[in-house]
């Protein structure tokens, strides 16, 4: 009797327990970003299923949204110097999948297989990214996961760490 109380009781505790999935996060480019999400074309983060890429250019963000419309906004040399971007930018947005608290989640812009500041993702309304590349395919509104169906194994998106508090929403590693 105490041997099957002590089974079940591992069982509920592993079964209670929210997945971990701060494993899955990389920390081998550095992220710095923050953003009001009640401002265009923030706000579009509050949507879930919608997606962001941003990316530093000469000065300036260039945000650019699932329907391929594009914003810049000029950075201020303060901010200029302290966002740090990844690899090449990152995808932020508010999956419809496995996300309870509709939380926003942040993916580098770079495809982890070509692992090159200069190959960027795309993505789709859908939610999937894709690398015009090496031909890759990932699920942004599931956990940044290869889609591809040739069979071959990809790496994962790089994923990072987000907080989100009183409406400020910051990227950081």
């Amino acid at each position: 009797m105490k041997r099957g109380f002590i089974i079940l009781s591992l069982l509920l505790l592993a079964t209670s327990c929210e997945r971990n999935s701060y494993a899955t996060f990389s920390s081998k480019y550095k992220v710095f970003f923050s953003c009001e999400t009640s401002v265009a074309p923030y706000n579009q983060l509050n949507t879930p299923g919608r997606f962001l890429s941003v990316r530093k250019t000469e000065g300036k963000l260039v945000i650019t949204d699932s329907d391929g419309q594009k914003f810049e906004e000029t950075l201020s040399e303060v901010k200029n110097s302290s966002f740090l971007m990844g690899l090449s930018g990152l995808i932020i947005g508010t999956p419809t999948f496995n996300n309870d608290n509709m939380s926003i989640w942040a993916y580098d812009l770079g495809c982890p297989e070509c692992d090159a500041p200069t190959t960027r993702l795309k993505f789709d309304l859908k939610g999937t990214a894709s690398c015009s590349k090496c031909n890759g395919a990932w699920n942004l509104n599931a956990d940044g996961s290869c889609v591809n169906t040739d069979g071959k194994q990809h790496r994962p998106l790089y994923r990072y760490p987000t907080t989100f508090n009183n409406g400020i929403f910051t990227v950081s590693n």
